[in-house]
């Protein structure tokens, strides 16, 4: 009970982190602001520690999530919000099929810093906090990674669920097709907070994402 106290007090100070950094940031944008929604998707790879082996495996994954830009026709600077959901996958050796899948799913809000305003060539520095929970399920079905995606949500539970704080920050370019706007990013995450009780767990990664605006 005192351990998940802790937890939850940790994660309790990090909301308060979280809704510093959104005051601040929307204090910028109240002038004028004009909403802009988007839906990302991005490919992810890192390393995560593996307590039982007592080393790092390669963890590979996708995400997707929807979120709103306020102001973004600023001259210099704006924000985003949004929530979102990551998957990741990791073998615990080559000749075997027991498998980590993870799971990782909150809210999150980037501060964006634009240097370039051509409508077809515009370039901008992110960095943000998402919070979220982050849970590992193990199973030892097939390598396929589709079906074991489907076979990993049926045996989904919150037992080995801890939360997160995840620093983020990036780079990121726009451009117009078809009429709308569409983002490629190349940036990393850091993980704020550690999972001690957890058999696994993720320091860094790194991202390619798309975006659609709508």
């Amino acid at each position: 009970m005192g351990w998940f106290e802790k937890e939850r007090q940790g994660f309790y100070k990090q909301v308060h982190y979280l809704r510093i950094l959104i005051l601040s940031m929307s204090f910028l944008n109240i002038l004028n602001a004009e909403n802009l929604s988007y839906m990302s998707s991005s490919y992810q790879i890192g390393t995560v520690f593996m307590r039982p082996l007592n080393t790092n495996k390669l963890l590979q994954g996708a995400s997707i999530l929807q979120g709103y830009e306020v102001n973004p026709k600023n001259d210099w600077a704006y924000s985003r919000y949004y929530f979102f959901i990551d998957y990741g996958n990791v073998l615990f050796n080559n000749d075997s099929t027991l498998q980590a899948n993870m799971f990782t799913y909150g809210v999150g809000g980037d501060f964006m810093v634009a240097y370039a305003k051509n409508p077809i060539n515009r370039w901008a520095f992110f960095f943000g906090l998402q919070l979220a929970a982050n849970t590992w399920i193990l199973n030892n079905k097939v390598k396929d990674l589709v079906v074991n995606t489907w076979d990993s949500l049926k045996d989904f539970n919150f037992h080995n669920t801890y939360f997160r704080a995840i620093g983020k920050f990036g780079v990121q370019f726009r451009t117009i097709v078809l009429y709308h706007k569409v983002d490629v990013e190349i940036g990393m995450k850091i993980f704020l907070t550690p999972e001690r009780r957890s058999l696994f767990e993720r320091s860094f990664l790194f991202f390619v994402s798309h975006s659609w605006h709508f």
